[in-house]
């Protein structure tokens, strides 16, 4: 039997569907700096972390240094935070705040299951013999299944509660420059929109609201997005009136996407009954 030609992949001609080229950077990025990613990433002591540091930032590796912050040590990850702050280069940062996790010093604890060991080994019983009933085998299992889930769940709410002190430094930080500098404060609200961890939104969020001049510049830069994000991740009620009183009298484009979550928002928390009235009347309500 003639064999088969083996299967080619489809290729679109569309340029517009085609997908753009895919380079080397990464390869030849971590290729060069290596040790530096690795010294970082350990956290070496001594002057190890800030030679490594000082070359990335001289050759001006942003893309790297986001990466490696993300995982880097907590001594290493705060030197370079410092540094980063220090050049007023905030961009790098925001990837750190939204997706750097709690470096935990833990050993986690694996699932417990029943062995066939000592627990349920029936000494009066014969070689022959019932050995151990199955009703307290069955109860056995369920105890321990319980056991497994209520574990399961700790984790979930510890996770949940992932505070790390690198992601609240940077927080810190970019809010003291949000009214100085645009790039600290869009940053501080990417956090509030993006950070996979809801302390983190919140705490970005509310230091943003209780900022007139931040939460004003951003409405005047249109930036209707990140005030949602700020009013959705504050948590607070009186965060959503402010901000729903503010974008009132500027409102996106009737074509805009956002448009109709701002008229939502409106109509929910306006401090006025006549604006929360004509924002549900334009909703069809």
């Amino acid at each position: 039997m003639q064999g088969r030609e083996p299967p080619t992949a489809k290729i679109t001609t569309d340029p517009q569907l085609r997908p753009r080229e895919v380079t080397n950077v990464h390869t030849e990025t971590l290729g060069r700096f290596s040790r530096q990613a690795i010294t970082l990433i350990e956290g070496t002591m001594g002057g190890d972390v800030d030679n490594a540091i000082e070359l990335l930032m001289g050759e001006e590796q942003w893309d790297l240094i986001a990466q490696v912050l993300i995982t880097a040590s907590e001594v290493s990850a705060r030197r370079l935070t410092d540094a980063l702050l220090a050049a007023e280069i905030f961009d790098p940062l925001i990837p750190a705040a939204c997706m750097r996790r709690e470096l935990r010093r833990g050993i986690s604890q694996a699932p417990a299951a029943l062995s066939g060991g000592a627990i349920f080994r029936d000494f009066e019983a014969d070689d022959e013999g019932p050995g151990v009933p199955d009703h307290i085998r069955e109860e056995a299992e369920a105890i321990t299944a319980s056991a497994n889930q209520a574990r399961r769940i700790a984790a979930q709410k510890e996770a949940a509660l992932d505070r790390d002190s690198i992601r609240s430094r940077i927080v810190d930080k970019l809010a003291e420059r949000a009214v100085t500098s645009e790039a600290a404060l869009f940053g501080l609200a990417t956090i509030a929109r993006a950070s996979a961890w809801e302390e983190t939104r919140r705490s970005a969020a509310l230091k943003l609201a209780a900022n007139k001049a931040a939460t004003g510049q951003l409405l005047r830069a249109g930036r209707h997005a990140d005030l949602l994000a700020i009013a959705d991740a504050s948590g607070s009620d009186g965060v959503r009136t402010r901000i729903a009183d503010a974008v009132a009298g500027a409102m996106p484009a009737a074509t805009a996407p956002e448009y109709r979550t701002v008229l939502e928002l409106i109509a929910e928390h306006h401090s006025d009954d006549a604006k929360r009235a004509a924002a549900k009347k334009a909703l069809g309500g």
